[in-house]
C-alpha cells in the first residue's frame, strides 16, 4: 500500500507540471511576440513613407 501512496503522489506531481508546460506551451504559440509587433509596425511606418514621398 505504501508503494500506491507514493506512486500516486508522484504522478499527481507529474501531473501538475505537465499542465504547467502545455500552458507555457500554449502561451508561447499564441500570444503575439513584441519584436515581431516591433517589426511589422517599422515596415508598416517605412512603406507609408515611400509612398507619401514618392508622390512629392
Amino acid at each position: 500500500m505504501l508503494i500506491l501512496t507514493h506512486s500516486a503522489q508522484f504522478f499527481d506531481t507529474l501531473l501538475m507540471y505537465l499542465s504547467k508546460m502545455i500552458k507555457k506551451l500554449l502561451n508561447t504559440l499564441l500570444q503575439p511576440k513584441e519584436s515581431a509587433y516591433m517589426d511589422a509596425k517599422i515596415w508598416i511606418q517605412k512603406i507609408l513613407l515611400e509612398e507619401k514621398f514618392k508622390k512629392n
